[in-house]
């Protein structure tokens, strides 16, 4: 150990490697997770090359450069490492907790003091694995007109169906938040399997209704071909969504009235849409909930009061509003204020770390 301390020495003021640390014949991969935090890295895997006896996480620094959500300038960002350890055909290097989703990296520099040639840069890193996001497959119907990702289970006999339409410009709907994800995920597969669809619509067609009501006849269409094939269940086919997707959920439940078991909607940004607020009075027959921040920065939370107000009136007793006081935002990890990465409108770092809301929708089916 003493003589490897001294090798490692040398190295750091001679530049000379250590035995058996060559990078030449070395492959990386990073193995990533969707947290609530959106998709963060939880170990770099380095075959082909041999961790030296003597060195720790401490001889280690990342540093890179990120994007962020609607910014195309890019920021600074660096991040600890919380372990290192040996494997049988190399080693792996655990970060601390990523300051940046993922897949919103540029550059990437991870740096060994001890040993340089332990170092790689983002360029070198060959594969990302995403647990339950690679189990996903990527759909196109024929028409070109719905483009989604697909998650199908392979369980015996039909399975309810959860939709999950993401918000404005969230096009990486399974990595930037857990609202898709987590319905795939083997914990709630065990116990609730079902098939999900994640829509993807492009920040240019969103905003137009023609193109939603395309993409949810599409929807639809695909459901329905899966319940011929007996995959799916008719009968349970669930409409979730946060902020713009939110009101997505509800057109689709208003499109199709009497297809759609329930809709979970998160801070619906039903004030983007008067015709969806109009026609809040043809469900009255579907079980709604809807959750949101007291002091939501993005979509005022009146808006659902007022869609709850108007569900109720047209008789709809299976309604109900989860509103999130500051003091539960803050303690799901969100800080108040329209430029925080997380904000009070993401109360899906609430909703979808609470068991009842997914035993809901799953309690409820078509008669």
């Amino acid at each position: 150990m003493k003589a490897m301390i001294l090798l490692a020495l040398a190295a750091v003021l001679l530049g000379a490697p250590l035995p058996h640390a060559s990078a030449e014949s070395r492959s990386i991969r990073v193995h990533t997770t969707v947290t609530k935090w959106g998709q963060m890295p939880d170990r770099f895997i380095v075959s082909g090359q041999p961790l030296p006896d003597g060195v720790t996480a401490e001889s280690f620094t990342i540093d890179g450069k990120a994007s962020a959500w609607g910014a195309a300038a890019l920021h600074p960002f660096s991040c600890g490492v919380k372990a290192i350890h040996a494997t049988e055909d190399g080693w792996e290097l655990i970060p601390e907790r990523f300051p940046d989703k993922y897949f919103y990296v540029r550059e990437l520099t991870v740096s060994c003091s001890a040993l340089p040639e332990l170092g790689f840069t983002l360029q070198e890193i060959g594969k990302t694995e995403t647990d339950t996001a690679d189990s996903f497959f990527w759909y196109r119907d024929a028409a070109g007109v719905l483009d989604a990702h697909v998650f199908l289970p392979e369980p015996d006999g039909p399975v309810p169906v959860v939709v999950v339409f993401h918000g404005y410009g969230d096009t990486e709907i399974l990595l930037t938040y857990r609202t898709a994800v987590p319905w795939a995920e083997p914990a709630n597969q065990a116990v609730r399997p079902c098939i999900v669809i994640a829509p993807v619509i492009p920040s240019d067609r969103y905003p137009s209704a023609l193109i939603r009501g395309k993409v949810l006849d599409a929807v639809m269409a695909y459901i329905t071909a899966l319940a011929e094939q007996g995959l799916a269940d008719p009968s349970r086919i669930y409409a979730v969504g946060n902020s713009f997707g939110g009101m997505t959920a509800f057109e689709m439940a208003e499109r199709f009235p009497g297809r759609i078991a329930a809709l979970l909607a998160l801070c619906p940004a039903l004030n983007y849409s008067p015709e969806a607020q109009d026609r809040l009075t043809e469900l009255k027959d579907i079980p709604v909930t809807i959750a949101q921040a007291e002091r939501d920065e993005t979509v005022p939370v009146q808006v659902a009061r007022d869609a709850v107000a108007a569900l109720r009136e047209a008789g709809n007793t299976g309604v109900s509003l989860r509103i999130y006081t500051d003091a539960e935002m803050e303690a799901a990890g969100a800080r108040h204020g329209f430029s925080e990465t997380y904000s009070f409108h993401h109360v899906e770092l609430a909703v979808m770390e609470d068991e009842s809301s997914f035993e809901w929708l799953f309690a409820q089916r078509l008669p």
